[in-house]
């Protein structure tokens, strides 16, 4: 966690690969953050972790979940309850299940 970062109450960072957040980031409420996953090709479900970056001032709403390899953008946002799987460009606003582009946020 990087300068003014923050994690909400009973956020969870499930940390079996690298997580990184950003200067000014928010991660809120009860949102998780996972960096492991499995190979469901392999029988035996070996496990695969992939590093999460949550950019500079962006914002992780309630309950929403960031998937393994997942980078969020600096100054996107993420809406409430959303499950995120790929990754969300700077100033980008997305929400529902599975995160869909909603607007791009102004950078003036």
């Amino acid at each position: 966690m990087k300068h003014r970062a923050c994690l909400g109450n009973r956020s969870n960072a499930y940390s079996l690969g690298k997580i990184v957040i950003l200067e000014g980031a928010t991660v809120a409420q009860e949102a998780y953050l996972c960096t492991g996953t499995h190979d469901f090709k392999d029988p035996s479900l070996q496990l695969i972790t992939k590093p999460i970056t949550i950019g500079k001032n962006s914002f992780i709403g309630a309950r929403a979940m960031i998937l393994p390899g997942v980078s969020i953008g600096d100054q996107a946002i993420v809406g409430a309850m959303s499950v995120v799987s790929k990754d969300v460009p700077d100033h980008h606003v997305v929400a529902g299940n599975p995160a869909k582009n909603i607007e791009e946020r102004s950078t003036s």
